[in-house]
């Protein structure tokens, strides 16, 4: 004890230093320092740290209680971060993150425009003592306090505000703005309690049926990891579509409260019909407890609002944006996943194909794709992608009844087996995703159908015939995409033959096209599609490659089109050596439509591909020239416009420009009228020709709507014909051009149109018309009949 008594008195000191350190650590934080008071004295706050920050009061002023957020920051969460929630009403919400920290901002970085002198500050004629809004901060030890009062004469929509402890100050129209936050701003926008990937399960009920999923074994991110739950008239178990579910899970993303609305507005607005839909979510965590959301109902003042009433696990009430009902109200078939294979393309790893002694295995290493069997090299990566995305591409008709027997459908045994290995980016839960292993057994051929097995889901599945092709082990598979490859420039005749048609052309010395067959009063080749036919052809690659042999099947003993060229041999080389082989033939036919493009072979007995629908759109149209109807301004010396039910237009060519003749009073309008119509006539370039010879009924050229006359200051060349066509029969340098009935062309409104001399029908933009009908007073026809 007596060491402790002498050294007593040292340690009451000790312990009196170390308490003083600590007060004045306290006073310390509280305070500011020199450097920090000169770095802020142009802002509001003359301390500002923003991590110690731990609560933020907002009192709004209104006609009725003023409006409080009481902001407070919570503990460190797994995420690394300290979350807000916001009690307002004295209910707790968590808070609108992104609009805090915006406030946040706009108090940190907040400066005055001026000070107002200390004799100058009555707080009531400055409106500071009743004021419209007070935020209060609490940061550590300190507490500070801004108020808003009424407004300041200069600058315009200027404000006076408040710092408890430093004066009173003028601020701008623009930061008393951004502070003027509303309280219920300041709570989180989100409505949906869990996220799609903490579900087990989701229910949808009302408009579209009951709809009942819940997650898969099999795993996978966002859609792809659904199934139908037990009971479901499509088949407990049966796999939902992705896209579907994505649609679904999109919808929950936007489900975003734009509004909060009470418990009686929601009411009334659900009052008349209910809602439309209820969502019920199973969160995966059997601790929490459902959610349920009723959708539905006019969002009062907001026309493209609906109202969202969530019931549980908490109640809330708000106007979402009415886009979210759509897919929510898809009906159940929408969801029946007909695709044989889940997996999308980049997340395939592996493919494995086999039928009795046959296999054919791929396998993936990045972007890059290596052949495993019946040999080992490394695959194009074009030539890979092709041949899974071919898998993938097909979809059954339908999905037969879960009683259906496997041997009738002939998939007892099966003949052939399909592996499909896929990682998933994300799965459901903890841990690094797991692989996904889709297993599919390919029944014998019936009838020009093929059944086909998931065991993924047990689902079976029936598939044209053709589209088998894709499933079953073929080396044709491994084929370079390219199927042709030739210069447009080599290409010294075309022939295109489809039922009841055959178009030839050849190319002429100046490198134009000659037709040679239909033979007709006026037809011509168009020289630009000729050479994109010829493009098209020489770069021909396949989609995908099918079968070695078309058989009978995929439409190929009858071709809807064939399509030759013949090719000139290639020419002498710039160092002087010979040119290559002589003019040979390349021929391709096409067959069934295959999706967008159609099956097809190259030569009279190649192997079947997928041919892209660029080819058969080149092909399947007239060669026609589309310029028959374009007249220059200056050939042009009358134009007479003759409408079906009204009195003629005659626009005329004259020194000072083109007038209407006979127009009285405005003549600004008659000037601009006729320039019109000169316009028109000049830009009067076809789509394409439609039919040979005579116009249909339909096509509504007997009469037309209306009839153009041109006279041409001389006389204008008739569109040449093979070998220089006899001259239509019209009167010395005039002709006619009939416009018909409104139709959809290529995916372009239209008119159909004749012009007399031209033995054939043609589709002009219906764009390109309408100036000359409403020249003629037929604005009001314009559009499609």
């Amino acid at each position: 004890m007596r060491p402790l008594r002498r050294h007593a008195t040292t340690l009451v000191l000790v312990v009196l230093a170390a308490a003083a350190a600590v007060v004045l650590l306290v006073l310390d934080r509280g305070a500011v320092s020199t450097d920090e008071a000169e770095r802020r004295k142009k802002h509001l706050f003359e301390a500002w740290r923003a991590d110690e920050i731990t609560e933020l009061t907002v009192t709004l002023a209104s006609p009725g209680a003023p409006q409080t957020a009481r902001l407070t920051r919570g503990e460190v969460n797994d995420a690394g971060q300290r979350p807000w929630s916001v009690e307002i009403d004295g209910q707790r919400y968590p808070a609108d993150e992104p609009a805090v920290d915006q406030l946040l901002g706009t108090l940190e970085f907040a400066t005055a425009e001026r000070r107002v002198p200390a004799e100058a500050s009555d707080p009531a004629a400055l409106g500071l003592a009743s004021p419209r809004l007070s935020i209060a901060v609490a940061m550590g030890p300190r507490r500070d306090r801004l108020l808003l009062g009424g407004s300041a004469p200069t600058p315009p929509g200027a404000v006076y505000a408040e710092v408890a402890g430093r004066g009173v100050f003028v601020i701008s129209k623009q930061l008393a703005a951004a502070l003027d936050v509303p309280p219920d701003r300041l709570r989180s926008r989100s409505f949906v309690p869990y996220l799609g990937a903490e579900l087990a399960g989701l229910t949808l009920e009302g408009e579209g049926g009951a709809r009942r999923f819940s997650r898969a074994p099999w795993g996978g991110g966002r859609g792809a990891g659904f199934r139908f739950a037990e009971g479901s008239p499509e088949g407990s178990g049966v796999r939902v579509s992705a896209p579907a579910i994505d649609g679904v899970l999109s919808a929950l993303g936007r489900l975003q409260a734009e509004e909060f609305l009470s418990e009686e507005e929601a009411r009334q607005a659900l009052a008349s019909d209910g809602p439309r839909v209820t969502l019920t979510l199973l969160p995966s965590d059997p601790s929490a407890k459902p959610g349920v959301i009723d959708v539905g109902g006019d969002c009062p003042d907001r026309p493209d609002h609906v109202v969202a009433v969530r019931r549980e696990p908490t109640r809330a009430a708000a106007c979402v944006p009415a886009s979210v009902l759509e897919p929510l109200t898809e009906e159940a078939s929408r969801f029946v996943d007909l695709a044989l294979v889940g997996a999308p393309l980049d997340e395939v790893a592996e493919v494995k194909l086999a039928a009795g002694e046959r296999s054919l295995e791929l396998a993936r290493s990045g972007s890059e794709w290596h052949l495993r069997a019946p040999e080992d090299r490394p695959v194009p990566t074009e030539t890979g992608r092709a041949l899974v995305q071919a898998i993938l591409d097909v979809r059954a008709t339908r999905l037969l009844p879960s009683a259906s027997d496997p041997g009738a459908l002939g998939l007892v045994p099966p003949r052939a087996m399909l592996r499909v290995v896929s990682t998933p980016p994300e799965s459901p839960g903890e841990g690094e995703p797991r692989e996904r292993v889709e297993t599919l057994e390919i029944g014998a051929e019936q009838e020009g159908v093929v059944h086909v097995r998931r065991l993924e889901d047990a689902a079976i599945a029936e598939i044209p015939a053709p589209a088998a092709g894709a499933l079953l082990p073929s080396e044709v598979s491994l084929r370079s995409m390219q199927v042709l490859d030739f210069a447009r420039d080599q290409v010294s005749a075309l022939r295109v033959e489809r039922p009841g048609l055959v178009q030839r052309l050849r190319r002429t010395g100046d490198g134009a096209w000659e037709l040679l067959e239909p033979r007709g009063e006026g037809l011509a080749a168009d020289d630009a599609l000729a050479d994109e036919l010829a493009e098209q052809l020489g770069g021909l690659k396949a989609e995908r490659w099918v079968a070695a042999d078309a058989g009978q099947g995929y439409g190929l003993g009858a071709p809807r089109l064939v399509v030759e060229a013949e090719l000139a041999s290639t020419p002498e080389r710039d160092d002087g050596a010979a040119g290559g082989a002589a003019a040979r033939p390349a021929r391709v036919e096409l067959g069934a439509l295959a999706g967008a493009g159609s099956f097809a072979r190259a030569g009279k007995g190649g192997p079947v591909f997928v041919a892209p629908p660029a080819l058969e759109a080149a092909a399947g149209r007239l060669l026609l020239r589309r310029d028959v109807f374009v007249v220059a301004p200056q050939e042009i010396a009358r134009v007479t416009l003759v409408p079906a039910d009204g009195k003629p237009v005659v626009v005329e060519a004259s020194p000072g420009g083109f007038t209407v003749a006979g127009a009285g009073g405005d003549q600004a309008s008659a000037t601009a009228t006729a320039a019109g119509v000169r316009d028109a006539l000049a830009d009067l370039r076809a789509e394409g020709a439609v039919t040979l010879g005579k116009p249909e009924k339909h096509h509504g050229l007997s009469p037309p709507r209306l009839r153009i006359n041109v006279d041409l200051a001389r006389p204008q060349a008739a569109p040449a014909g093979e070998g220089g066509a006899t001259p239509p029969r019209r009167a010395p340098g005039s002709f006619t051009i009939a416009i018909g009935a409104g139709d959809a062309f290529r995916g372009t409104n239209v008119f159909y149109a004749r012009r007399d001399g031209v033995d054939a029908v043609y589709a002009i933009a219906q764009s390109r018309v309408r100036p000359l009908l409403e020249a003629a007073g037929l604005a009001g026809a314009a559009g499609v009949r």
